[in-house]
């Protein structure tokens, strides 16, 4: 019994070693692919997960802005997503606001990395193209050391597995669980990780922005309007004469009271010098 316990204590420290080593594990060296060992069927939760990797294979990630400008930004939307269902990518983001003088919006699009460049020149021929930028980011170290750590551990859950097999004890039984399910936990955290920085890869973010252009003019020609606008003036114009009128009329008053005072005036002053 005392050998036993010796083992399984030995072969935890082993695995725990095994699992440090992945933190310093050299680049150059983890690029090999990976055969992870088929693990007891019995715990699907046991299962090596990985991904495969191609030793001399680069991982990039890119994303794109372009903003388009058209006398329609409605019609401009309805092509944009029109050309995104071609090209199977996908909406996560839609915001559209109308404003006094200018209509925007904003599309949030993930479409396949190998079809960006066609996708947005697609795009490009919609609408006038004000502004384009690519960004390229190299996430192979990442993939790397997650690949390299999801392989380690793998190798760790399978020796603890092991392990817990031979455990003749109670006490045996729960030391290696409790390693177990640590590393079994610790690696489906980086499988999820990698998972979505595969999708990354896999799927190039395009932020679309689209504005209305203040030079085209949207309205068309209307003859009754413009009868009705012509008829407001002349409204407008009437009423403004009238009112001026109104304003004169006390003046005048003040006039003609004025030219009455003085034609009297002459008049006395001219009987008094024929009197003299």
């Amino acid at each position: 019994m005392g050998g036993s316990k010796a083992a399984i204590f030995a072969g935890i420290g082993l695995a725990v070693l095994g699992l440090a080593g992945c933190g310093t594990t050299d680049a150059g060296d983890s690029t090999d692919s990976m055969n992870f060992e088929q693990m007891d069927s019995g715990s699907v939760s046991k299962d090596p997960a990985g991904f495969d990797q191609k030793g001399s294979e680069q991982y990039l990630t890119q994303n794109s802005s372009i903003s388009l400008q058209g006398s329609d930004v409605a019609e401009l939307i309805d092509n944009v997503l029109l050309i995104t269902a071609e090209f199977s990518g996908v909406v996560s983001q839609q915001d559209i606001r109308n404003e006094s003088e200018q209509s925007y919006a904003s599309l949030t699009i993930d479409v396949p990395e190998s079809d960006l460049e066609d996708y947005l020149d697609r795009l490009a021929s919609v609408g006038e193209v004000t502004f384009l930028s690519t960004s390229t980011l190299d996430v192979t170290t990442t993939v790397i050391d997650l690949d390299t750590r999801v392989d380690t551990l793998n190798t760790s859950i399978s020796a603890l597995t092991t392990l817990q097999g031979a455990a003749t004890s109670v006490t045996d039984l729960i030391a290696v669980e409790s390693e177990l399910t640590a590393r079994i936990a610790e690696r489906d955290s980086l499988v999820a990780q990698r998972g979505f920085l595969q999708s990354q890869i896999d799927m190039s973010t395009v932020y679309v922005s689209i504005w209305t252009d203040p030079s085209i003019s949207t309205d068309s020609p209307q003859f009754v309007q413009g009868i009705q606008n012509g008829w407001n003036s002349l409204i407008n114009a009437v009423a403004a004469s009238i009112t001026f009128a109104g304003f004169l009329v006390p003046f005048l008053a003040a006039i003609i009271v004025l030219i009455i005072l003085i034609a009297a005036i002459r008049k006395v002053i001219k009987r008094v010098r024929q009197r003299i």
